[in-house]
């Protein structure tokens, strides 16, 4: 039996449609937060099936639960966030889960410690555990693709929407956006490679490394915007920051790490990805006008139809 946590989040929709797709036949156990009489918009997704799902209801943070839902599962695929990790392993050793394949982060490379020190303690605790219980570890960087996202979703409304944009900096930090859709199909990709993808460590990012300032050009191109872009000197922008965050407080939509984290490099190989299961992410001009699409528009991602070809 196969557990899937976060199936109706962002990424976990491309890889129930992914499943769907490729007929996949075990049972599959879906954790939700809700009943369908409580939340029957979470279900829409489920309709028309052709997998063999079975629901079972509750928070991944109560023991009892885990314990009752992981009962008779051999695989575990955890979308729903790192933080929710360390006790889905100690409770899936404890029912004798063979394998967990593990949604983390590249952040736990950061090296501003405030952003990293967290993820980094789970990981390897986790990872130290791994005479007891086969772990895979996917690491995607930022995820974009829809209005799902809590990144790019926010840049493309905010060059929308205005006449001026600040840019912390050259904007000459490299980024690499990964599409949903590519880490739904990756998912999938190491769960049917087991032979290969069995305690393995895999960083998922975009196709390759953009620079930030041709990520906003690229959105505004697509937005066919006449915002204009206003180059900010970095210590300038981190002495505003600090300033702006003293006077606003809890209230700051923008820290002053956000901004000395704008000037850090976050590219990451996914060859290793691409050689195991054939991991091939899309270029990011061409991923982002669907999401542009979907924010003019308002035509959102139909994951009941093939999107991207």
């Amino acid at each position: 039996m196969l557990y899937v946590t976060g199936l109706t989040g962002h990424s976990g929709k491309w890889f129930l449609k992914k499943l769907e797709e490729e007929n996949y036949k075990d049972q599959i156990r879906v954790v939700m937060r809700k009943s369908i009489e409580n939340a029957p918009e979470k279900y829409i997704l489920f309709e028309n099936t052709n997998l063999n799902l079975e629901f079972s209801i509750g928070e991944l943070d109560d023991s009892e639960f885990l314990k009752q839902s992981l009962v008779g599962v051999d695989t575990i695929v955890h979308i729903a966030g790192i933080t929710l990790s360390p006790k889905i392993i100690e409770t899936a050793i404890e029912c004798g889960v063979h394998w967990a394949i593990l949604v983390h982060t590249t952040g736990r490379f950061s090296k501003y410690k405030s952003a990293s020190e967290e993820y980094i303690q789970i990981e390897d605790e986790i990872l130290a555990k791994r005479d007891l219980i086969n772990i895979t570890v996917l690491r995607p960087t930022m995820i974009y693709g829809s209005s799902g996202d809590r990144n790019m979703y926010r840049l493309i409304g905010y060059l929308s929407k205005h006449k001026i944009f600040p840019l912390f900096g050259d904007g000459n930090n490299l980024m690499q956006p990964v599409h949903a859709r590519d880490l739904g199909n990756a998912y999938y990709d190491v769960l049917v490679n087991k032979e290969k993808t069995l305690n393995k460590e895999y960083d998922l990012s975009g196709k390759e490394p953009v620079k930030y300032i041709d990520i906003i050009k690229c959105v505004k191109s697509n937005l066919n915007s006449n915002i204009k872009i206003i180059s900010i000197p970095f210590d300038l922008s981190v002495f505003a920051a600090k300033i702006y965050n003293l006077i606003f407080g809890k209230r700051a939509i923008i820290s002053v790490e956000q901004v000395l984290r704008m000037q850090e490099d976050k590219i990451f190989s996914h060859e290793i990805a691409t050689e195991d299961f054939g991991y091939e992410p899309l270029a990011f001009e061409e991923g982002i006008k669907k999401e542009v699409d979907e924010y003019l528009h308002g035509v959102r991602v139909d994951f009941s139809t093939t999107v991207y070809k």
